[in-house]
């Protein structure tokens, strides 16, 4: 049948166009499906530093002392607080946080970094650009049915889906649907 030859034509010329947002997706959703193991957007670093002994002063002048030694941008800087006497933590954007001990110097300094790619291919699976991004992952989705559908139908006989493909299909339906299944028993 003539509409077989379409399905072949559209199936292989679709995957052509799908295959770079496939991968994309694929790296994505194994690094999020992981997200209570590890951060996949941003990656914590800490790193011991030791300043000596910060001099005397108010708490402001103790936390500007350290932000100015430790070189740190003013404007990221979120707040600083003392937990006692000698112990001060300066917030910084993001998370980030500076733990030190006044009297004597030596403290931690926390910081977040994306993750190269990883960030900006869950930003795309996540869809947190909204806009016009969510008509393209739409498009996507549509996409990623007809290449399944194309790709159930274009062989005939005993390696369609008629054949052995039926057993394929249900073995794949059947993943999900036992998965919900125990989920609600």
């Amino acid at each position: 049948m003539r509409w077989r030859h379409l399905f072949r034509v559209v199936h292989r010329d679709l995957g052509y166009v799908c295959v770079a947002l496939t991968i994309a997706y694929a790296v994505s959703g194994i690094a999020v499906n992981h997200i209570e193991d590890w951060n996949p957007n941003y990656k914590l670093e800490q790193r011991a530093v030791d300043l000596g002994p910060v001099p005397a002063g108010t708490y402001a002048e103790q936390a500007a002392h350290v932000v100015a030694a430790l070189r740190l941008d003013p404007r990221v800087v979120r707040g600083h607080f003392f937990e006692d006497e000698t112990t001060l933590r300066v917030y910084l954007d993001e998370g980030q946080e500076v733990y030190l001990d006044t009297a004597t110097g030596r403290g931690k300094v926390k910081t977040l970094s994306r993750r190269a790619v990883l960030f900006e291919l869950n930003t795309l699976h996540l869809n947190t650009l909204k806009g016009a991004w969510t008509y393209v992952a739409d498009l996507f989705a549509v996409g990623l049915v007809v290449l399944a559908l194309t790709g159930m139908f274009m062989m005939k006989g005993d390696r369609g889906l008629a054949g052995r493909g039926k057993y394929f299909v249900l073995a794949g339906l059947a993943v999900p649907v036992g998965f919900i299944v125990y989920l609600y028993s």
